[in-house]
């Protein structure tokens, strides 16, 4: 993906089929991106954990993400 967007990433969401039972992982250049077009999106502040389409987008700390990639976590243990 060349630019992560809310509407890229919404599309990704609804065109896997993911539910909560998974998390997104970000490369942190991306997450950044993609949280200010939330915020300019929608006035305001996100919410932690930070969610789309009740999936939580997490930022990568580990730096196996490329950026401009989805990672999908399983959330659940």
């Amino acid at each position: 993906m060349e630019k992560i967007t809310l509407d890229a990433m919404r599309n990704y969401i609804i065109e896997n089929e993911l539910t909560d039972s998974v998390a997104i992982t970000l490369h942190p250049d991306s997450f950044d991106e993609l949280v200010l077009e939330y915020i300019d999106t929608n006035n305001m502040q996100i919410e932690r954990p930070f969610e789309i389409l009740s999936i939580e987008i997490l930022q990568d700390t580990t730096g196996n993400v490329a950026k401009g990639n989805i990672q999908t976590l399983n959330a659940v243990e």
